[in-house]
């Protein structure tokens, strides 16, 4: 009776076929995503072009944002690795080795070459997309300029029965607490939407909802942040007087802000003057760039809550109350016009639906 041998895997043949697996998962990942990259890549290509037909190259960069990406996404991994501990300790509570079974779930959860594929290869062009939407905004006053402000605090006004949206919010906002708070959380939609973006893109759970929420992401940005906000461009209410040299029925609600200031740090007023003394600079900083219609926070926030109502209810609920406080904050601390965040909110539920309906068709085809 012959005795029962395991084959023998030599160390570079058991490489080569890691290698080979690898290579296998990254074109999967690769073909998966085509139609994603393509997009970026044709807006990252329309930009350089515009730059040089136009002769404002100098305000056309496509390599701004790595480092600021990497930061982002470094700390979302910190909090998964350090997080992960707890969640398993407190929520989970699995019996046995805790040891063991966070390293078993940490690996089988996060550590999939799919899911590793996946987010390297959905994340790769973003700081490209990034730069190239910021130089598209630092373009608008060279080519299109801003002419639509005294237009839309018309239009805003005669839609709130012939007041000013911030006056109408503002017997209930007028509170230097409830301005600072509205304040914080309008400064904490950055983490939010690198957050969710970095959550999406490392997601395996649901593929057609993940593509549907990236694709809508870059159409979203692409569609309302460059060709509307070219077509409507406007700077918002806080840059009202400076930029058409009128009368400034914004004034109030500034000057009611910088006394907010005084006892309770209103973050926007020096984002605000940092991109006003950019924009009269011609600078190329991080986020420059002046433009109100459509609001890209209102967009981005209803956006979220789009994917938030498909993943669960809770999320729905947490996005749909967060899109609603960017919304206030948006006129209450001056950047927009009500009809900004309309405009957007609207744009983006077609752009959902829009993107979700091609996506079955492409995928079907």
């Amino acid at each position: 009776m012959s005795a029962i041998t395991t084959p023998i895997v030599r160390p570079a043949t058991a490489a080569r076929q890691a290698l080979n697996s690898l290579a296998r998962t990254g074109i999967r990942a690769l073909g998966a995503h085509r139609l994603y990259l393509s997009v970026i890549l044709a807006y990252a290509a329309t930009c350089l072009a515009v730059g040089y037909i136009t002769g404002t190259s100098q305000l056309v960069t496509v390599r701004f944002y790595s480092s600021s990406f990497v930061m982002f996404i470094s700390l979302f991994l910190g909090v998964l690795v350090l997080g992960h501990p707890f969640w398993m300790m407190f929520i989970v509570r699995p019996k046995g080795s805790i040891t063991i079974a966070i390293c078993r779930d940490f690996n089988s959860r996060f550590l999939q070459s799919d899911r590793i594929a996946g987010f390297l290869v959905a994340t790769a062009l973003t700081p490209l997309f990034f730069s190239s939407f910021s130089s598209f905004k630092r373009l608008i006053p060279s080519l299109v300029g801003y002419s639509w402000d005294p237009a839309f605090m018309q239009w805003d006004r005669w839609l709130h029965g012939g007041k000013h949206a911030w006056q109408l919010w503002h017997s209930a906002l007028s509170t230097p607490l409830v301005t600072s708070v509205i304040n914080v959380t309008y400064n904490v939609w950055l983490f939010v939407l690198f957050f969710t973006f970095i959550w999406q893109t490392a997601s395996t759970k649901n593929p057609q909802l993940r593509m549907q929420f990236l694709m809508s992401f870059l159409f979203v940005w692409m569609g309302l942040g460059t060709v509307l906000a070219m077509a409507l461009a406007s700077g918002g209410p806080v840059y009202y007087g400076r930029l058409t040299g009128l009368a400034d029925p914004y004034a109030p609600l500034m000057k009611y802000l910088y006394a907010v200031n005084e006892n309770y740090p209103v973050w926007s007023l020096k984002v605000q003057e940092r991109l006003w003394t950019t924009f009269q600079t011609g600078g190329t900083d991080l986020g420059s760039g002046i433009s109100a219609m459509p609001s890209l926070h209102v967009a981005s926030s209803v956006l979220f809550a789009c994917l938030g109502w498909r993943t669960s209810r809770a999320a729905g609920i947490a996005f749909t109350l967060f899109a609603v406080i960017i919304m206030i904050g948006s006129v209450h601390l001056g950047w927009h016009y009500a009809i900004d965040g309309y405009v957007s909110a609207v744009a983006v539920l077609a752009i959902w639906w829009a993107t979700g309906w091609g996506l079955r068709r492409y995928s079907a085809t």
